[in-house]
């Protein structure tokens, strides 16, 4: 492609300069690319102008002046240096056009807010692919391509992946894309260049105020993707989040809200909710589904809202609900009988919150044990509440949760900080998470409930920099396979779990 047909303002004598790709890392600039400087959240992108120039670039992109002998180097190579405001943004631009604007060809729906955007989008791509519709799915359990299943390092990726992937969804022939918009990515924007159809906020709870420092920030990230979202694009929010209402206040989308209001547009209410599923009544209609926990029936009725919104017919929606299985890693049962056990990635205290008390509800008579921690060189502020929760548990079980460069013992420590020396006497530390799991599978008896959180479907534990294979599912299995009373179970729901990768060691 000319240059003149990525960026309208280039001189007469680079426009006929030819780009083959669009890249904003210096370590994959090559000829024919177009590298674009910004400023990203550790180094920036204008420091490595010299280097992208001498791997060959055709024309570079940024926002700063250039060093006389950086500028000297350009002229002498004849490599255009194209200024503009905003790199970041131009970079999601220029990364779109260079791939034929893909977004332009799906129906792209977003999904934001803290908790529920996996299990969100995941049931709209299992719901249009059971309605027959070809989809894509972006989310931190990877990336789905219709049915063949990508790896995914970032929950939402970097602007030059993400619209290769939307690129390859079309190709692939696809007509939905259903992703995850963290607040990370819109921060970053990420997202520039995609024509989204819709955006869907499920809450606000704490997190991540290592990177936006207070909830006010947080909020106004959230909120600045439904104000970009154009008027023939739907803007769905959570109306029971206090924030709801807020996410919606500007933007020129057409606004719903979905919950248990008469307001909303498919008013939802909890008939019944054990450890078999649930029973849920959207609208005026009452369904089953095999979904876990309270906070679950609100997801499916944001999915089933959204799929009203885009056209779906509610008849089939309904019929076809009772087969979604919902994400991995998000309250999925591992062994049912005798012990219940379940892996979920709860991680900020609301969530945890909302999962334990779910649980309570699906073995009251026996005891709750609970296995979890808190992730290393992140939002320290929710440690001790989380920590809080998880000793509500009739057995709490502090563990590793990727500790990465810190001290897990020093993050346990932290977690025990707001309990009473009474408390604090009743939670047992095992940072070993391999043998936390153990621990608690050797203190269950029938009846009882295991509930591992925090890392949900993570394929790995990082400890000191090292990202070492790992399956909360696997393991949470094979312990429970070498218990012997327990071992009928592991062996009865097997199936449950065939999904799992192999048991690797970490």
């Amino acid at each position: 492609m000319r240059l003149a047909e990525l960026i309208e303002s280039v001189p007469p004598t680079s426009g006929d300069v030819w780009i083959e790709t669009v890249v904003a890392d210096s370590r994959a600039a090559r000829p024919g690319a177009l590298f674009v400087a910004r400023k990203g959240t550790a180094v920036d992108g204008h420091a490595f102008i010299s280097k992208a120039a001498l791997a060959g670039c055709a024309a570079i992109v940024g926002k700063d002046s250039l060093p006389t002998q950086t500028a000297r180097c350009l002229h002498r190579d004849r490599v255009p240096y194209l200024r503009v405001a905003d790199p970041a943004r131009a970079l999601g631009e220029l990364a779109a056009r260079i791939n034929g604007d893909p977004s332009r060809s799906l129906t792209v729906v977003g999904v934001t807010g803290t908790n529920g955007k996996t299990t969100v989008a995941t049931l709209l791509y299992q719901l249009f692919s059971a309605l027959g519709e070809s989809c894509g799915l972006i989310a931190t359990t990877g990336i789905r391509i219709g049915k063949q299943q990508h790896p995914n390092t970032h929950t939402t990726p970097g602007p030059v992946e993400l619209q290769r992937v939307l690129a390859m969804m079309v190709d692939a022939g696809c007509r939905y894309c259903f992703m995850e918009v963290t607040s990370h990515g819109i921060d970053q924007q990420r997202t520039a260049g995609i024509d989204f159809d819709g955006g869907i906020f499920t809450s606000l709870d704490r997190d991540h105020l290592d990177y936006h420092r207070t909830m006010k920030a947080y909020a106004e990230v959230k909120q600045r993707f439904f104000t970009s979202l154009p008027a023939s694009a739907f803007a769905l929010a959570n109306a029971d989040d206090p924030q709801g209402r807020f996410m919606l206040a500007h933007t020129s989308a057409r606004s719903a809200f979905y919950g248990r209001t008469d307001e909303t547009l498919l008013p939802w209410s909890l008939e019944r909710c054990d450890e078999h599923g649930m029973i849920v009544r959207i609208g005026n209609r009452r369904v089953r589904t095999r979904l876990l926990g309270e906070h679950n029936a609100s997801n499916l009725a944001a999915a089933t809202t959204a799929a009203s919104l885009l056209g779906a017919d509610l008849g089939s929606v309904f019929r076809v609900i009772p087969r979604l299985a919902g994400a991995r890693g998000r309250m999925q049962r591992v062994a049912t009988t005798p012990v219940l056990a379940i892996v979920d990635y709860a991680h900020t205290p609301e969530s945890l919150a909302r999962v334990l008390a779910s649980a309570r509800n699906f073995r009251p008579g026996g005891k709750l044990i609970v296995v979890g921690g808190c992730g290393g060189d992140r939002d320290t502020g929710k440690r001790a509440a989380i920590g809080a929760a998880i000793a509500t548990a009739d057995i709490p079980i502090f563990t590793a949760d990727n500790p990465r460069s810190e001290d897990p013992s020093a993050i346990s420590e932290t977690m025990l900080s707001d309990l009473s020396p009474t408390s604090r006497k009743r939670v047992q530390i095992e940072l070993d998470r391999r043998r936390a799991i153990q621990h608690a599978v050797r203190h269950a008896e029938a009846s009882d409930l295991i509930l591992l959180v925090g890392k949900g479907q993570e394929p790995f534990q990082e400890i000191a920099g090292t990202k070492h294979a790992w399956d909360d599912v696997t393991e949470l299995l094979h312990a429970l396979r070498q218990h012997p009373t327990l071992r009928r179970d592991s062996e009865r729901t097997r199936r449950d779990a065939s999904d799992a990768p192999a048991r690797r060691h970490a």
